[in-house]
């Protein structure tokens, strides 16, 4: 997942630092995979008792700890470039199931031995990593005869369905805070400390992908996504967890374009305190109005699940 490079100011340029932090990512992740649909991924990545999982390029552990929270007696491994990543996934290891452990560690160079894995999966990884052929050639290596290679990839085979929401007339942020979110987005865009961050595989690819590195018995199994805060389907443990994280995130992220100086030829300091004032009002009032199930506001559309048998013998 993680991506870095040397700045002009001197810093070190990270992906989990501008372009999606722990929070960010953690809170994007949550709703990628729906509750009902869960088991349904342990049962396609084959888990078993006894089963020793890695989970490349694994972010926040989102997807290691879906993988161990199953009733199956599991080992899981996950491993992502960056400190900031692998320090949040284990500040949320054994949270929902068993513990998992994370390690900093490149995806193209594992520090596995050969033949070390019963399964091998990534989450929204390959179209990110710089070098996907490598990347999967060292998650074959590691990968026992007979074992699966698993990887969930956001999809665009389904167009994404977009609604900005029904908010009552009384809450006067609104339009304003869009304003604001969209200029701040674009001056993200246009100042993009990490050129070229994804050029890993195409997702209309990835099942073809899977068929050229040799492995058997492909399957791709469609995952329908839908997030809403009025969704009276969504908990609200996982509402509240939601809201709080899109506050760290956005705040944080702010914090770190804020510490560069091109930030400041595109914005002054009271649109960028403006900007956080908004961004806690609209924060304090969904959590306000976190069961009123009435905002609707929404984003929908599909991932898709690609497995992948490694061969008995090459």
């Amino acid at each position: 997942m993680g991506v870095s490079k040397q700045g002009d100011e001197g810093k070190t340029l990270q992906w989990s630092v501008y372009f999606q932090n722990p929070a960010f990512l953690e809170r994007t992740r949550m709703f990628l995979i729906m509750e009902e649909l869960r088991p349904l991924v342990r049962a396609w990545c084959g888990l078993r008792d006894g089963m020793r999982i890695l989970d490349v390029g694994c972010g926040t552990g989102y997807f290691s700890r879906l993988l161990a929270e199953g009733p199956e007696d599991v080992s899981v491994v996950g491993v992502d470039l960056e400190e900031p990543y692998i320090e949040y996934a284990r500040s949320q290891q054994g949270v929902g199931g068993q513990a998992c452990e994370f390690m900093v560690a490149d995806a193209h160079a594992l520090p596995f031995e050969d033949n070390s894995f019963d399964l091998v999966a990534s989450h929204t990884f390959l179209t990110s990593a710089p070098e996907p052929d490598q990347v999967m050639d060292e998650m074959l290596r590691v990968a026992r005869p007979g074992a699966l290679i698993a990887s969930v990839t956001a999809m665009n085979f389904m167009a994404h369905g977009y609604h900005l929401g029904f908010y009552p007339d009384d809450c006067a942020w609104v339009s304003e805070y869009r304003k604001m979110e969209q200029k701040f987005t674009l001056i993200y865009s246009a100042i993009d400390p990490l050129q070229s961050r994804v050029p890993g595989v195409a997702t209309e690819l990835v099942p073809h992908f899977f068929v050229e590195h040799g492995l058997e018995r492909v399957s791709a199994y469609p995952l329908g996504k839908m997030f809403c805060l009025s969704n009276a389907a969504v908990s609200e443990s996982d509402k509240l967890r939601w809201i709080d994280l899109c506050e760290q995130s956005e705040t944080m992220k702010l914090d770190a374009f804020s510490g560069l100086v091109q930030f400041w030829q595109h914005v002054s300091h009271e649109e960028v305190a403006r900007y956080r004032e908004l961004l806690r009002e609209r924060c304090a009032w969904l959590r306000e109005h976190v069961n009123d199930n009435e905002a609707w506001d929404w984003q929908g559309g599909a991932n898709i699940l690609v497995c992948g048998t490694v061969p008995q013998s090459a």
